[in-house]
């Protein structure tokens, strides 16, 4: 009897939706002698116990030198064509999916986010959704979906608002409804 309610309790929880918490980390670097600040905020994935942002899944939205930028990390080697751009695809529950090309990053274990592409995802999908998930090609593991959770997205939002000033009536807006 034990071991079929055992079994009857690890299959529900294998069954059950994963649940995402947000993982938004904000630190900030203050500006100093002329030198301007930068703001970066990290989103995790939930799953990943590395200490260290550089090794982990990571999507990263930071604001230096007043330029907002964004990529993601990967522990994965991602497929990219000729041009050295990637192919994406981006999802949530806010937003239907769509096709976009980022640029790789040298080791090819992350993109960059183009500007205007950044604009539209903080702005249609993290300011509205509970979860972004971004799918590419890898050399290793075919193609693979990272699901950020992105709910608690507010008070990088403001870091960043304050870091990048030029960017509060476009990116870092307040959503339409």
């Amino acid at each position: 009897m034990r071991t079929l309610v055992r079994t009857v309790v690890l299959v529900m929880l294998l069954m059950s939706p994963p649940t995402l918490r947000a993982q938004w980390r904000v630190s900030v670097v203050p500006a100093v002698a002329g030198r301007l600040g930068e703001v970066t905020a990290v989103a995790r994935l939930p799953d990943d116990s590395t200490t260290d942002d550089q090794l982990a899944t990571s999507l990263v939205i930071r604001c230096t030198g007043r330029q907002l930028d964004g990529f993601i990390t990967t522990r994965d080697q991602l497929e990219s064509d000729m041009a050295g751009d990637i192919r994406v695809r981006i999802f949530s529950d806010a937003m239907r999916a769509r096709d976009s090309r980022w640029q790789a990053t040298r080791s090819n274990a992350g993109a960059f986010i183009p500007p205007l592409e950044l604009r539209d995802l903080i702005q249609r999908g993290i300011l509205k959704s509970r979860a972004i998930s971004i799918s590419a090609g890898t050399s290793n593991r075919g193609r693979v979906i990272w699901s950020f959770a992105v709910a608690d997205f507010r008070p990088a939002l403001d870091a960043l608002r304050e870091a990048c000033p030029k960017e509060r009536g476009a990116a870092l807006a307040e959503p339409r409804p």
